[in-house]
Parts: C-alpha cells; structure tokens; sequence
C-alpha cells in the first residue's frame, strides 16, 4: 500500500478546495489565450450602448465601401477647408460660394456673403453652418429628411472641389477608427467641354455607335484628363493626411449621375467605365443620385440596360449599385416593385447598396435567392436609412438578408452630412439585432474586405491582416475583461 504524507494530503486538500471555489461555468478558464472566444464578454455588454461604442471603436476594422466622398467629411472640417480657401457663404443659407472656382455660377444672396472663416468668431455663425450642412438638430417638421439630405449637397459643393484635402480628411478620420480600407465614390464635375459633346452628338438607339460617337467627339480625351486629375487628388491627399491616415488603403468607385436625361446619364456611364478602365485607383463604378427623382424612376429599366451594354464592353469592372433607396411614402407602389431585382438581373451588379425596399418588390425571394447563391451582398448604412427614409431598426430588412443568409456589410454612406461614423453604425446594428453573435459581427467585418473591389492578392493580404489583428484585439479583450473578473469572481464566492 502506498502511503501518502500529510503534507501531501494537506496539498491536495487545497487544490481540491481551489478547484471548487472556481466556477465550473466558466469558459475562461479553459480557454486557449492565443485563440480565445469574446463571446461572452461581447454579450455581457450588448445592450450598453457606452461599452459597446467602446469596444467597436477599439476593434480592428476591414473598410468602409459604401461611402460617398461629397459627404463624408464633417461640417466642421468642410468648414476648416473652406476658411483655408477662402471661400463665402451666404449668412441667409448657409451656400457656399468660391470666387476662384465660380462656384456656384450665377448665385444671387440673399445677404450679402461673409468670409467662411468669420464663423471661428461668430458662434452663431458657426452652429447654423453646422445645421444647414448636416443632419444635426433636424427635427423633420417642415421638410422630410430625404429632402433636406439631398438639398444639403447643393450648399457644400463649392468645397467639394478640393477633392484632395477632402480624401485627407476622410483618411485621418478612418484611421482613428482602426479602419484599414476606404473604398470612396467620387466624380468631377462635367466641364462646359463635357456638356458642349453631349449636346452635339445625337441620341443613337444603338449604344455601341453612341459610345464611339461620344469618344470621337472628345469624351475620349476629356476621360484620359480626368484619370490624371483624380491621380493628383489622391497624392494631394497622401500630403496633406496625417502619418496613421496615409497609411489607410483608399481605392475609390466611380460614380455617375442618374437624375438627368438619358444621353446625359449614358455619358456619365461612360466617362465611369472609361475612367476605371484607364487609372489604376479606380476599382469600380457605380450610379448614384435620389432614387426617387423622377428621371430616376422612369428611366430605371433604361438604365439598366446602358450598364448592361457597358458590362458587356468591360466585363472586369465591377457594378455596385444603389437599388431600393426607396419607401411607399416616397413613391408609388408601382415604382418600387422590381428596382433590386433588375439591378442584379440586368445590370450585372456585384453589390447592392441599401435594399430597403426588399420585401415591396414583387419578386423579392426569388431576388434574395440569387443574391444568396451567387454571393451578392448588401450594404446596410442603418443612420442613412433612419434619417433619410425614416426606416427604424424595428423595421429594417438587414434581418431578413441575414435569414437568406446573404452577406451583409455595415457601412457609412454620407457620414459627415449624417454625423455618423462605422462604429456608431456597428453600435446601432448590434442593439437592434439582439440575436445577433460575436462571430457574426467578425463576418460582417471581414465581408468589407472580402467583398470589396480590390485585386485578388491584395485582398488576400488585407484579409489575413485584418484576421491577425482582430486575433490580437481578442486577445486583449480576454486578458483584460475574462481571465481576471472570472477567477476573482470564483474566489469571491
């Protein structure tokens, strides 16, 4: 028989006792610290809004690929850029006006212009800049949010031709973010040479004698300048970004404008695709505008149709698409019955923006189907929706894309009109989601970066960076908030 000392029995004792007082509930103890699951940690905060904001804003984040450039940066800074160039504005309406760009041509004041930067000593000034260009302090009384959105645009666009300073800002604020990747839709404004082609060549049924027509005429040439003048905005922007905001990737998508006249919108698609085709920082296009604009609504299916002949020219560029920006209370019911299903049927699109008006098409679950089988996913940019669409949590479909199990990425859209940023939209899709998990948050996270536009090697890196941080965030998280609070909280007992 074997005997056993008592101070040996004295130590098992103990550890016998240690081992009780230790929670068998609790999964920290026996995890791996390499490779832990937050889960728990993720759910003990889920419904703290303060914790939540905190956690997202730490967490490594892939990109933001839904978001427009003319939109994106704060009032206060549009503010700071406008002062730096002295620029005007009206007193009376908050438009900005530039005397060196004459821009906006042919305004009338109302008041006569002040110096943009007289609001830093003009309080009052400054607050009611602040509300004309953004949503803040909206109160939806005497104009709807899709109104006022839309019309703020008119007021800044002065500014928004210092694309390159605006691109560094929108770098700086991405990095604060941990954000690695933007993806930003921008344009430049047709010349009176652009609209002098445009009015001079005839309207052709046949697209293909339509884009060799437009080209011929000088769009051709026009397109080469502009690949050359968007290079130089993101080098401006390279040198004016902080040293964390240089290093955020920035690719951008190119847009054109679907609120005009046919020939004018076909012209748009071209200069896009002309334009992603030639310069090496445009990855994709994509057509923008209100949805509900009458010219938008009528010549949707036209539409869809030009991006399907520009498709067929050039089959490498990807579409993504705003499709669905829509409610009954804006449009007819006839108007909001298939806008998703054609843009991924026709249109070719790889990525749908928005999607809201889903379940109103008449098609929906076949579309939903295809956009599950064929791995298209949906950008959800809840802040825009709310304020422009008045679409409550309780009422947005990013649940049913979910079901589907479509892939959803959480973007920003305008965020400095909308006085939003990508952790405020992880905040508020994780409280009005309350089933949604910890591994689902890190999917739609990754699906930035899996489902962006970049080139496959590069995508590939950006992937595995992103997956290596995020480790390492978890890491922290676990160290920090399980190990320690399980332990103590066993001893304790």
């Amino acid at each position: 028989m074997i005997s056993v000392s008592q101070t040996t029995q004295y130590v098992l004792l103990l550890i016998i006792i240690l081992l009780t007082l230790i929670p068998c509930t609790s999964s920290a103890a026996l995890q791996d610290p390499f490779n832990p699951d937050i889960s728990p940690y993720f759910d003990s905060i889920r419904e703290d809004r303060d914790e939540l904001f905190s956690f997202f804003y730490g967490m490594p984040k892939g990109g933001d690929i839904h978001i427009h450039l003319s939109g994106a940066v704060p009032p206060e800074k549009l503010m700071a850029i406008a002062a730096r160039h002295n620029l005007l504005v009206d007193p009376a309406t908050g438009q900005l006006v530039d005397p060196a760009t004459d821009q906006p041509s042919h305004y009338t004041p109302l008041q006569p212009l002040v110096p943009v930067a007289s609001a830093y000593a003009n309080a009052t000034l400054s607050q009611y800049l602040v509300s004309k260009w953004s949503m803040t302090g909206f109160s939806y009384e005497n104009l709807s949010g899709h109104d006022w959105f839309f019309n703020t645009f008119d007021l800044i666009d002065p500014v928004t031709y210092y694309d390159g300073e605006l691109i560094a800002s929108i770098r700086d604020l991405a990095a604060c973010e941990n954000i690695r990747y933007l993806e930003l839709m921008t344009s430049q404004t047709n010349s009176d040479n652009v609209k002098e082609i445009v009015s001079t060549v005839a309207w052709d049924e046949n697209l293909t004698l339509m884009r060799e027509n437009l080209l011929s005429a000088g769009l051709a040439d026009i397109c080469r300048q502009k690949v050359l003048t968007q290079a130089n905005y993101d080098q401006i922007s390279r040198e004016h970004a902080t040293a964390a905001g240089r290093n955020v990737t920035v690719r951008y998508n190119y847009e054109a404008l679907r609120f005009y006249p046919k020939k004018e919108v076909f012209s748009d698609l071209l200069q896009a695709f002309e334009i992603a085709n030639q310069s090496p920082i445009i990855e994709g296009i994509t057509l923008v505008g209100d949805e509900a604009d009458p010219y938008s609504l009528d010549d949707y299916y036209e539409h869809m149709k030009m991006l399907a002949y520009f498709h067929s020219i050039y089959p490498h560029i990807p579409i993504t698409l705003h499709a669905g920006e829509l409610t009954p209370e804006i449009v007819p019911p006839v108007d909001i019955q298939n806008h998703i299903q054609q843009a991924i049927t026709i249109a070719n699109a790889t990525r749908i923006g928005h999607g809201v008006s889903i379940r109103y098409e008449a098609d929906w679950e076949e579309s939903l189907a295809k956009m599950a089988d064929f791995r298209i996913p949906v950008e959800i940019l809840m802040t825009s929706n709310l304020q422009i669409l008045r679409i409550h949590a309780r009422d947005h479909p990013v649940s049913l894309y979910m079901e589907y199990d479509i892939p959803v990425i959480l973007a920003t859209d305008d965020p400095g009109v909308e006085c939003t940023t990508l952790t405020q939209e992880y905040v508020n899709f994780t409280m009005s989601n309350p089933t949604v998990t910890y591994e689902q948050i890190r999917e739609i996270n990754q699906n930035s970066i899996r489902y962006s536009f970049l080139p496959a090697p590069e995508k590939e890196e950006m992937l595995a960076e992103l997956n290596e941080s995020l480790k390492q965030y978890e890491r922290n998280i676990f160290a920090r908030f399980l190990v320690v609070p399980a332990y103590g909280a066993g001893l304790a007992a």
